[in-house]
């Protein structure tokens, strides 16, 4: 008998309790931040809310409601980017300056393609996004058939299929596709964390719409209460993911950062007013070290860890956050001071790379987080930019190509407005080579009717004078 030494390599991802606590924190707009706090406090005895310190009526303002008072009045004049939001100019109410801004309403489809300027690494691929975005329903499925968009595109249905499975992330998630098996696994988290989840979907909705609970369990290796668990769950994913950008009522945006310009540089402030802070329980960390019953200091101990760990990712997410919130500030430094046109290039990849975390931490820490500022509101997300390559060494941003035509179209003869044939021909002099197609969709996004309809309205202009 002979003893052999083998050595197998395996490649496995731990995720620690910090990551996952940090990693569905990050992800939180400020209410659902707030409400996740809450719950945590209320669900694990060793946590509890730090009481607040009594302050006196005529204690001094501090600086950040100084900031706020003075930028009260530029909250209501309108400034014209789009990346910068405001408020209301009725009902000003210096004790809301910020609550009371909102932003301003913009389509499904404006909002899934300024994803897809900033996601996508070249032009045909941007094309492509838009082909599937402008052709998504009234729910937000895709029901055009995949080999009709590559054939206008002169494209392979794999290469197209990428693109929406890429789309299918965006917010809101399961946009762009196929069916509701599709657009509900979308939502979920990576596997194997959503494992079961993803297999009740996959092969039990049909079951579960006949209460045929015993066939899911056994198929599934689940026990009934962990599959009432699933379906609970089930029921908070969204099964028509374009509704949300149907409704009128009003929106409001919660502020995570303050931005401040000194001697002509920014400085954020992380803004915790109004956020509970959170501290170990000092009874049930006595309570832990003098009992005598091990199923209470079982219990206690893991408790004691879980709100540890979320102590930690707290602060995590409030580290992370600062951190690509001052890069986009640094980065794009230009946008803030002199408006949407002087946007520079720049996608999440490129700001991963920059600050060493994944894309999808960047993802996660811009999506729904905002900066108020003397400006207005801004939005973390409006700080990255599509780019395109242009002839001279340049890269120019998606910003800067549709306000150079908005230029063109502007200075333009009456009696004989620029085609979007002539546009190109006149961009690519200027260094700027983009397909026909591309500028319709820019002339679009721009509000600018085409030359054959300007050219009517021209017309009428001249018969009137």
């Amino acid at each position: 008998m002979s003893t052999k030494l083998q050595l197998k390599g395996t490649t496995q991802i731990t995720i620690t309790p910090v990551m996952h606590y940090f990693i569905q924190l990050l992800a939180n707009n400020r209410l659902d931040f707030l409400e996740t706090i809450l719950n945590e406090v209320e669900a694990n005895p060793m946590l509890e809310i730090e009481p607040e310190e009594e302050s006196s009526p005529e204690t001094d303002k501090n600086e950040y409601e100084e900031r706020l008072d003075r930028a009260d009045v530029s909250f209501i004049t309108p400034y014209e980017d789009h990346g910068f939001y405001n408020r209301s100019q009725e009902g000003v109410d210096k004790n809301k300056a910020i609550e009371n801004m909102t932003p301003s309403r913009e389509s499904l489809s404006e909002h899934l393609m300024k994803q897809a300027q900033v996601s996508f690494a070249n032009e045909n691929e941007l094309e492509i996004a838009s082909q599937i975005i402008y052709n998504l329903d009234a729910d937000g499925y895709l029901k055009l058939e995949i080999e009709s968009i590559a054939s206008t595109l002169n494209s392979i249905p794999r290469e197209i299929e990428r693109i929406r499975n890429a789309i299918k992330t965006f917010d809101p998630p399961g946009c762009a596709s196929r069916n509701l098996q599709e657009c509900l696994i979308a939502q979920l988290g990576e596997p194997p964390e959503d494992e079961k989840m993803k297999f009740l979907i996959e092969r039990h909705l049909e079951n579960l719409s006949r209460s045929r609970y015993d066939e899911i369990t056994r198929d599934l290796g689940i026990s009934i209460k962990q599959l009432f668990l699933l379906v609970a769950r089930l029921k908070r994913l969204n099964p028509k993911p374009a509704k949300s950008y149907e409704k009128d009522e009003t929106e409001y945006a919660e502020v995570d950062l303050m931005l401040i310009k000194e001697n002509n540089e920014y400085k954020l402030i992380y803004i915790e007013e109004g956020m509970p802070r959170i501290m170990l329980s000092k009874y049930y960390q006595e309570m832990l070290q003098k009992t005598a019953d091990k199923k209470t200091i079982s219990y206690l101990k893991e408790r004691y860890r879980d709100a540890q760990f979320f102590i930690e990712s707290i602060e995590l997410r409030k580290r992370t956050i600062i951190r690509i919130a001052e890069y986009l500030v640094k980065a794009q430094k230009d946008y803030l001071d002199f408006g949407e046109k002087w946007k520079k290039p720049l996608t999440m990849k490129n700001v991963a790379s920059a600050v060493n975390l994944n894309e999808s931490t960047i993802s996660r820490a811009v999506n729904n987080k905002f900066i108020a500022s003397e400006k207005g509101l801004i939005s973390l997300k409006s700080f990255f930019s599509y780019g395109l390559k242009g002839d001279f060494g340049f890269t120019h941003s998606v910003e800067t190509i549709k306000e150079k035509i908005r230029e063109l179209i502007t200075g333009e003869q009456p009696e004989h407005p620029l085609s979007d044939d002539d546009l190109s021909v006149r961009l690519a002099n200027l260094g700027i080579r983009i397909a026909r197609r591309t500028i319709r969709n820019y002339r679009k996004e721009l509000n600018i009717s085409s030359s054959f309809i300007r050219k009517k309205q021209n017309k009428i202009k001249g018969a009137k004078t």
